[in-house]
């Protein structure tokens, strides 16, 4: 009789790789440094705060400066007529009549230059500086709290990714290790065939299982080529690059997995640890980086709102500059000011108050949009939470199962070579196995992407 070669392996734990492979924390820095969304968030951050910087500027002197040089196609200059003035004596004696110009400018000048040179400083109005400079702050806020989201989404993505590549990496290998113990099946059905102790059907069912798994390895491969290329495409790298990756967990080989698992199959009768949520809700309420954008734009909107309404009230500023002019025959040509300006409009037809109240409705949109997603990020902080235990108590529960599913295949081989049992058990047997260990590494990996989505949701990933 021929010997039955489906000898399987036990993996008591995540195997680990000897070879140093890229770590979660390193794919982060170079997401976090490469991508272009996060450097179009950072690049409105740096704009919004140059534009802080604009409504500061309002508070210091304004210097203008308009300058003149007309030409002029003749010297112009004033008529006279004295006969029109009444006439006048020269010697007692009556003078003739005398026509005439008297040039307004320098003789010959036909170009008039004048300059108007001026500065102001703001004295007053009516807090319409100081309310644009908060909303100008409060956008800055809103812009840096959209930074820091766009920061998190990515490194959750990134992490998705990760797993995603760990992932179909251990399906590949389950995948791969099926068809090994399926072509050793297949080979010892076909020796025990030539030795009349196997039928044509044996033959047929063991030949259809192997195909069967050469399909899924091959589903299994292109699987993980897509992971790579997924993986590739957030670190900025060609997508047909393959990586190497460190496992996130390795678990214990000298477990005792069956009291591993009646253990967390007690624990989830527990029920919910509201302590747990309740502090993590908290640290989300405080930390969530949307919560924080919405309150900045609501500040920007109140603080422009009052700045509108503030337009109305008067407006004081001194001023005072240089009024020259390239007048010749002027002395001098130069004149100084100096003067408080005031300007009020008594009324603009309510425009300025209507306009800060669609403001002040926008602002108490946003502030309902803030508590609105203050709930959905509660409910998500306690689904994540359920997801990260659920995937936890799983793990001992399917390693328990993979380590039975692997004595179950031992044990049925030992049956078919004493023809106790037949090919169907075998092949039963096999599928089981490789059922439990796509359980197992699923689990695995569940629990890894179930921690990170936890964290994203508090905010603090």
């Amino acid at each position: 009789m021929a010997k039955i070669l489906l000898v399987l392996p036990i993996a008591l734990a995540l195997p680990v790789v000897s070879a140093r492979g890229e770590t979660l924390a390193e794919a982060w820095a170079i997401a976090l440094q490469i991508n272009d969304n996060l450097q179009a968030q950072q690049s409105e951050s740096v704009a919004q705060g140059y534009n802080a910087a604009a409504a500061r500027s309002a508070r210091l002197p304004t210097v203008r400066t308009f300058n003149v040089d007309v030409g002029l196609s003749n010297t112009p200059g004033f008529k006279f007529n004295t006969a029109a003035l009444g006439g006048g004596t020269v010697g007692g004696t009556a003078a003739a009549p005398a026509v005439g110009t008297v040039p307004i400018l320098g003789a010959d000048q036909t170009n008039l230059p004048f300059s108007l040179t001026y500065g102001t400083v703001p004295l007053y109005t009516g807090g319409r500086i100081r309310r644009s400079i908060d909303a100008a702050d409060a956008r800055v806020g809103a812009q840096r709290s959209d930074e820091f989201r766009t920061a998190l989404d990515l490194k959750l993505t990134v992490a998705e990714a990760y797993i995603g590549v760990l992932r179909a990496h251990r399906n590949l290998e389950t995948a791969q290790s099926n068809v090994r113990q399926l072509e050793s099946f297949a080979r010892d059905i076909l020796n025990r065939r030539r030795e009349g102790l196997a039928i044509r059907s044996d033959e047929l069912a063991a030949e259809v299982s192997l195909a069967n798994a050469r399909l899924g390895a091959i589903r299994s491969r292109t699987g993980l080529e897509s992971a790579q290329a997924t993986y590739n495409r957030y670190l900025g790298r060609p997508q047909e690059v393959a990586v190497s990756l460190d496992e996130l967990t390795t678990l214990p080989a000298d477990v005792n997995w069956q009291e591993v698992a009646r253990q967390a199959i007690a624990a989830s009768a527990g029920g919910l640890n509201e302590a747990e949520v309740r502090a993590m809700t908290d640290a989300a309420l405080r930390g969530r980086p949307e919560l924080t954008g919405l309150a900045e734009q609501a500040r920007a909107l109140g603080a422009q709102a009052d700045a509108t309404r503030a337009g109305v009230l008067p407006q004081v500023a001194f001023t005072g500059g240089l009024f020259w002019v390239g007048n010749n025959k002027q002395a001098p040509q130069g004149i100084g000011f100096a003067g408080v300006v005031a300007d009020w409009t008594i009324t603009d037809g309510g425009a300025s108050r209507r306009r800060a109240t669609a403001y002040r409705q926008q602002e108490l949109a946003t502030l309902r949009r803030r508590a609105d997603a203050a709930a959905d990020i509660a409910l998500q902080v306690r689904t994540r939470w359920l997801d990260l235990q659920t995937a936890r108590q799983s793990i001992p529960v399917a390693r328990a199962a993979l380590a039975q599913a692997e004595e179950n295949v031992n044990v049925v081989n030992d049956r078919y070579r004493q023809q106790l049992s037949n090919y169907t058990e075998v092949l039963d047997a096999e599928l089981r196995r490789v059922q439990a260990q796509s359980s197992f590494y699923n689990a695995t990996y569940d629990e890894n992407l179930a921690l990170f989505r936890l964290r994203r949701a508090v905010g603090d990933l």
